[in-house]
């Protein structure tokens, strides 16, 4: 399923999928947008079906709930809530309009791609672990932001490969390489989200 989100100073375009035999996906994401700041989160619950569902979302109601608060609070309070749940991977987006920047924080393997306008990519690299209520370590990145910057994250159903950055180095509207990803997801059999944004 595809979904499209015009928001002030941000389009998203994103694709989930659920896995063969599953009743839901076991991801989860949410986009928030302020006159201060814009927010994208994702998470990928451990496992499939609706267990997984059940803990992204909970880690995706606390992004929700506490969107005003630094993304090191988010985490914290996304543990605490995934206590006794099954847990999840997750990465948050931060997109600072104030200060120009863009603040990474993530545990586990929901991956990230940030290009410039010229189609100069960084690729923040995840830390290992998940959240389930036990003491976790988080990488936090910062990267500078211009208009026309635009990103990637998807959760480990599908792979981005060296052909597929290179479709991403110049792309506008994320419509168009959603679509792309939401075919390519067809050749695999898990659950998978792919987000797409286009800071204008």
């Amino acid at each position: 399923m595809i979904e499209n989100q015009t928001h002030a100073k941000v389009e998203i375009a994103a694709f989930q999928q659920e896995k063969e035999g599953a009743n839901c996906c076991g991801d989860d994401y949410v986009t928030v947008e302020t006159d201060s700041y814009f927010l994208c989160a994702l998470a990928d619950g451990l496992g499939s079906g609706e267990p997984a569902y059940r803990s992204s979302s909970v880690a995706m109601d606390m992004v929700r709930k506490y969107h005003d608060q630094s993304i090191e609070t988010m985490l914290h309070q996304c543990n605490r809530a995934l206590f006794h749940e099954r847990g999840v991977v997750i990465t948050i987006l931060k997109v600072d309009f104030a200060f120009n920047e863009i603040i990474y924080g993530n545990i586990g393997n929901v991956e990230t791609y940030l290009f410039n306008q010229d189609g100069v990519m960084n690729r923040p690299m995840p830390m290992s672990g998940y959240l389930s209520g036990r003491p976790f370590k988080y990488r936090m990145q910062q990267y500078p932001i211009e208009q026309g910057t635009h990103f990637v994250m998807h959760s480990d159903g599908i792979k981005f490969s060296k052909s597929d950055r290179e479709k991403m180095k110049h792309a506008g509207s994320p419509r168009t390489p959603i679509q792309y990803f939401a075919e390519k997801a067809q050749e695999q059999n898990d659950d998978i989200t792919v987000v797409v944004g286009h800071i204008t």
